[in-house]
């Protein structure tokens, strides 16, 4: 018995020995996709596919972690200690491959065989940013309709201006991959209560409700009731009102000349809101305003609201780590 352990110590410190002489070899394929990167591993067997750690580091660069000594072809070449393939910086130390992307937000870790080989598949912070804004919604309230024209211009009256400018910026947002809906998309009288039951049905992110002032002035409207923002579904992203206004107010005040007023206000299509809701009065010049005005009133809204989602996405992500 004490011989046939002592050939197997001996066996076990030659196959140990042969594996440093002979390091596993490890072809690396790479490749850039339009939303990931793309790292693919061939290796001779199976087993080391397996064996393979891999985790992604806070820095956002990825580390693979092998049981053995090995080395890393790419392209027709042995990786070095230190090298890099195309935009990408590889680092290889001890039985660990460092691989220095930058901005990387989460991996995808694949296995198979037949050829064996370790997939991993990584997504920027944009990528992901931009899966993460697919799960918010907006939904815009243009104001009156029908017999109720709203605010009278000579040619124009505020029914038509408020349709005009939502279908715009829900077209604008929707372009960016928020989700965005209307609650009226032609010319109808909906009442206040069905309004505000499409709101309760949808919970979007943000409920939208535009009108015309009195005056060549910007008004915004908030409720004076603070609000339970629903939190059943975590996956959803729902605005702040408060910043809202104030990145409104600043953006305005940048890009109009108009005064800009900020007021609470105790109505129904406001305080019976299920989540942010906001009212935000144009000024009365735009029925009588050239078309460049317009579109850039409907950039600035839309721009707004596009970044305060991506603000609110991030502090959530941080606050979350």
């Amino acid at each position: 018995m004490i011989k046939i352990a002592i050939i197997l110590i001996l066996l076990t410190i030659s196959y140990n020995t042969h594996a440093q002489e002979n390091p596993q070899k490890v072809i690396l394929k790479y490749g850039k996709h339009a939303d990931f990167l793309r790292f693919v591993f061939i290796c001779e067997k199976p087993e080391i596919v397996y064996s393979i750690n891999v985790n992604l580091l806070k820095d956002g660069k990825i580390k693979l972690t092998f049981t053995n000594p090995f080395e890393i072809e790419y392209d027709g070449k042995i990786l070095s200690t230190q090298d890099s393939i195309k935009d990408i910086k590889i680092m290889k130390e001890d039985n660990t491959l460092t691989i220095g992307t930058l901005n990387i937000e989460r991996i995808k870790v694949s296995r198979y065989n037949s050829p064996s080989r370790l997939v991993v598949d990584a997504y920027s912070e944009e990528v992901a940013l931009e899966e993460k804004i697919k799960s918010t919604s907006v939904l815009i309230d243009p104001g009156h309709g029908g017999e109720d024209h709203g605010i009278k211009g000579k040619e124009n009256s505020e029914k038509n201006i408020t349709l005009q400018v939502s279908k715009e910026v829900a077209s604008k947002l929707t372009q960016k991959g928020i989700k965005t809906l209307l609650t009226r998309g032609i010319d109808e009288n909906i009442s206040i209560r069905k309004r505000l039951k499409l709101e309760n049905k949808l919970k979007p992110s943000l409920f939208l409700s535009i009108h015309l002032s009195s005056g060549d002035y910007f008004v915004i409207y908030t409720s004076p009731i603070k609000k339970n923002i629903p939190k059943e579904d975590p996956s959803k992203v729902f605005l702040t009102e408060d910043i809202l206004v104030k990145t409104f107010i600043k953006k305005l005040r940048e890009n109009f000349s108009e005064p800009i007023y900020n007021e609470k206000l105790p109505a129904t299509v406001l305080k019976e809101a299920s989540g942010p809701s906001l009212i935000i009065e144009l000024p009365r010049r735009i029925l009588f305003s050239d078309r460049n005005y317009t579109n850039k009133i409907v950039e600035l809204i839309s721009q707004t609201i596009f970044e305060n989602f991506k603000s609110k996405i991030k502090k959530e992500k941080i606050k979350n780590e």
